[in-house]
């Protein structure tokens, strides 16, 4: 009987959060590949993902995910440490989640933390999708699901470098779920997201995160929310999306 191969998922900003959360739920049934750009953090996840799953099939590794060249390279090191030990092993799963934030009014806000935040929020997922996504199609089948925001939905008031670059991400997600229809089992999925207990908030703002942190949503959560989406099928079709909020805030 022909081995069936074990998927692969790529799950950016995944040192800490939602990202290493939803690694660690990942990781029990498949291969994960997180990335960060601090190496510390990046192998502190890895031993923790593996203790806590019994597996080894985590995969840490540095990257700048705005930089062409260190993502390719990434989707590179990925096939190669999982295609050569299961059969026909590629990319299966793109969870585009790595995001920056700053507290900013557009007046104060530089053009170096402008970019900063398009490219880690916006410009990763363009080039984490356009790396995977040949893969996909070879196989007719995969999932990504981008980790949006309702700052993807609504403007908010000293968030526009974040708002401009969430609502791209949805227009991403809105023009890439028709183009790859004809693939039949290729899914673009989109999670709106509100405030959740991480440390991008508690960096974002401090104060209102010591406040609320317990009413916020939890990265655990949301990572169980994503991993639904990922697997049920039935559920959740191409081009869907799940909005999920705090209702204590």
């Amino acid at each position: 009987m022909k081995q069936e191969a074990k998927k692969t998922a790529i799950i950016t900003g995944s040192s800490r959060g939602i990202g290493k959360q939803t690694a660690i739920i990942l990781a029990k049934s498949v291969n994960v590949v997180i990335c960060s750009r601090t190496q510390s953090e990046i192998t502190s996840a890895v031993e923790e993902i593996n203790k806590l799953t019994g597996n080894s099939n985590a995969l840490g590794i540095k990257c700048d995910v705005s930089k062409p060249a260190e993502v390719n390279s990434l989707v590179k090191l990925a096939i190669e440490k999982f295609g050569s030990s299961t059969i026909g092993s590629t990319i299966d799963i793109l969870v585009n989640n790595a995001g920056v934030a700053f507290n900013r009014k557009l007046i104060d806000t530089s053009p170096e933390e402008w970019n900063q935040t398009i490219n880690s929020n916006l410009k990763s997922a363009f080039l984490f999708t356009k790396a995977v996504l040949p893969y996909m199609i070879s196989k007719k089948s995969g999932v990504i699901l981008n980790v949006n925001s309702g700052a993807g939905k609504t403007g908010f008031s000293n968030l526009s470098a974040y708002c401009a670059s969430k609502f791209g991400l949805l227009g991403l997600a809105e023009s890439l779920a028709p183009e790859v229809r004809e693939y039949e089992n290729i899914r673009v999925l989109t999670i709106f997201l509100g405030k959740v207990a991480t440390k991008m908030w508690q960096e974002y703002d401090f104060r209102y995160y010591q406040k609320n942190k317990s009413k916020m949503l939890q990265p655990n959560d949301v990572a169980e929310k994503i991993t639904e989406m990922l697997f049920d099928t039935k559920t959740y079709k191409n081009g869907d999306s799940f909005e999920m909020y705090s209702n204590d805030i």
